[in-house]
């Protein structure tokens, strides 16, 4: 069997093998593998002589909302141990401080890492945590790989905007990924390290996923007889429905009764199989 770090490299080096689904080749053209999108941001950067989507430089002391529900999002940090190079015997080393860099010229200059959210949100936002010396030393993207070998999508992409060690994001209303389901659809971030510099000056220390999740889209048919699918909640009725949290009030003929109040017995049904309670650890 494959190592952990051998999986996640050989991972890695089958997503960078798939085209980018957003990047449409013209009648006979190979489409753009992910290390050639990068490449080509990088470049565009650079003749540009200002860095691609720029983003937003955020202060290290602004908050991080990370509550639940449908409208604030949630943040998933993505450390700089969780990635991997694309050539296992490319050197990574840490700067003591949890930033990491390449220690030796990479044979294969790209770096990537698995991303873990849930399934049925939309993704708001991607950013990194690093230190550079010029602008558009490095280059990120997330992606969606696909389900079943198909093509994946780039998700969000930038390179670093200014010299130093910042916070950077994706532009707020830039990303809006509807995320609906991760099995088949595995997550990454994928790096490119353009500077090719190896004393420390150009390091990571993480990247970070925002998402708010949302509600299931309603079904055809109302699953109650009370509740038809005009009902002001049918949306909302259909999701408890679906997921197992209410049975309605009444089996046949099937009734939610949604104008009857709902008991302090009922709250504690509603909210103990809504949150999964109770287990030990």
């Amino acid at each position: 069997m494959r190592s952990r770090a051998a999986r996640l490299a050989f991972g890695f080096l089958a997503v960078a093998a798939l085209p980018v689904a957003t990047a449409s080749p013209l009648h006979g053209q190979t489409p753009l593998t992910v290390h050639q999108q990068l490449r080509r941001l990088h470049d565009e950067a650079i003749a540009n002589a200002t860095p691609a989507r720029p983003g937003t430089i955020r202060n290290a002391a602004s908050p991080r909302r990370t509550d639940f529900g449908v409208v604030d999002p949630t943040a998933v940090a993505v450390q700089a141990y969780a990635f991997q190079a694309a050539t296992s015997t490319d050197l990574l080393v840490d700067d003591g401080n949890g930033y990491r860099y390449f220690g030796a010229a990479p044979s294969n200059p790209y770096l990537a890492a698995p991303v873990q959210i849930p399934s049925g949100v939309v993704i708001d936002g991607f950013g990194l945590s690093y230190c550079d010396d010029a602008a558009g030393d490095l280059v990120v993207a997330l992606l969606d790989n696909g389900d079943a070998g198909s093509a994946n999508v780039t998700i969000a992409s930038f390179s670093t905007v200014v010299a130093g060690c910042n916070s950077q994001t994706t532009a707020n209303g830039e990303v809006s990924y509807r995320y609906e389901s991760n099995v088949g659809h595995p997550l990454y971030v994928v790096m490119f390290w353009a500077s090719g510099k190896t004393d420390g000056s150009v390091k990571f220390n993480s990247a970070e996923v925002s998402y708010h999740r949302i509600v299931s889209d309603p079904p055809p048919a109302a699953t109650f007889n009370d509740v038809p699918t005009n009902h002001p909640f049918f949306q909302y009725v259909e999701a408890l429905a679906a997921s197992g949290i209410t049975g309605g009030c009444q089996v046949s003929p099937p009734l939610y009764c949604p104008d009857n109040p709902v008991t302090r017995g009922q709250m504690a049904v509603f909210l103990a199989k809504a949150l999964g309670l109770h287990w030990n650890n």
